[in-house]
């Protein structure tokens, strides 16, 4: 192995490339990079969206391209390619491996809308929203409820904030409606204007700005690759990161982070998440030097700072089981979803000890 390609230069990809250099890999690595920018994490983009929304990678010890030894080629559209003798192309270029991290895409964007994916994006959006006489925000997910919590906690004189979501429920898709009690609190409080069960209508008046925050498909356009695909569009994955095509390993290309989804016999642990992309690394880098791999696998996480609190919810929300909510005694408070005596998720609200131990709880060991 002499040469890995690396698409995509987000937190999955440059964990990528730093594991696979912890691991002992002295060939050579280059890394398509479609903004052309020092690698940054994307969370803060929507969290702090009128604050420190740019963080860079390197600053948090996350990984530093030029000081891993990548070559990064700017390139906004790179393409992947299998010869029929099972050679590997990126952009024309051979490599002996190829990793895809290119995240995911917003869905087709909606006439005039704002959406947040890049830092160009979310400085767009916090340039336009104090010249603004309303924001009006299509989608009451994780995106959407950390942008109405950004701006109604902006202290900003002039936006009405309305949040709208089709659904009925708030973050629906991650809890079935089992929060929107607590959440709609939150958003009443911070004086969010709440339109569940109804689709933001066309028409938009000159002085309101649109956002849309109705999720996002993996971004795999460029992929020219028979290879196997989940519900929601994200390549197949085994446990060690490899893609599969009619459920066997396609010899050299492997997928991390958002774009992937992982098939751990009858569980599939979905990408779109900042764990998975900041753990792929490791499996890839074992499958790749035939090293051992990590023992366990970390189960689904997602963290959120909304309305002066810290939330993490850690697990997968079945649509069938009612939470138990509790109070620990060190503060804050937590829903948990069990069945049979056995934990399946959890939500922490400000009780970060909880989320630990659910955490460990809920991590699954590789086969």
């Amino acid at each position: 192995m002499e040469h890995v390609g690396i698409v995509g230069t987000g937190l999955a990809g440059v964990r990528a490339a730093a594991e696979l250099r912890a691991a002992g890999f002295t060939g050579k690595l280059t890394a398509w990079d479609a903004e052309d920018r020092e690698p940054y994490d994307r969370p803060p983009l929507t969290k702090s969206l009128f604050g420190e929304r740019v963080r860079p990678l390197a600053s948090q010890g996350l990984g530093d391209l030029a000081g891993l030894g990548v070559r990064v080629v700017p390139e906004a559209a790179a393409s992947v390619e299998l010869s029929p003798s099972g050679a590997l192309r990126v952009s024309g270029v051979a490599v002996d491996a190829a990793i895809l991290a290119t995240g995911a895409a917003p869905h087709r964007k909606m006439p005039g809308a704002h959406v947040v994916y890049t830092s160009d994006d979310a400085a767009r959006l916090a340039a336009a929203i104090p010249h603004s006489a309303s924001v009006r925000i299509a989608g009451a997910g994780w995106i959407g409820t950390e942008i109405a919590s950004a701006v109604a906690s902006a202290g900003l004189p002039g936006p009405r904030v309305e949040l709208w979501e089709s659904s009925g429920h708030i973050l629906g898709r991650s809890f079935h409606g089992a929060v929107d009690d607590l959440w709609l609190g939150w958003l009443e409080d911070g004086g969010v204007d709440v339109r569940l069960g109804q689709p933001l209508p066309e028409g938009q008046d000159a002085d309101a700005i649109l956002v849309q925050a109705t999720g996002s498909a993996p971004a795999l356009a460029f992929l020219a690759v028979e290879a196997d695909r989940t519900a929601r569009g994200a390549l197949a994955t085994d446990s060690l990161t490899r893609v599969l095509s009619g459920g066997s390993p396609v010899p050299g290309l492997y997928a991390v982070g958002d774009c992937a989804d992982a098939l751990l016999g009858e569980t599939t642990l979905e990408g779109g998440h900042w764990t998975k992309a900041l753990n792929d690394g490791k499996a890839t880098a074992a499958a790749i030097l035939g090293v051992p791999p990590p023992a366990y696998i970390p189960p689904v996480e997602v963290f959120s700072t909304q309305f002066g609190h810290e939330i993490g919810l850690v697990g997968t929300v079945p649509a069938d089981v009612a939470p138990a909510r509790e109070e620990p005694p060190r503060g804050g408070s937590v829903m948990r979803w069990e069945r049979e005596g056995r934990l399946l998720a959890l939500l922490s609200v400000d009780a970060p000890r909880e989320l630990s131990r659910a955490r460990k709880a809920l991590r699954v060991r590789r086969d």
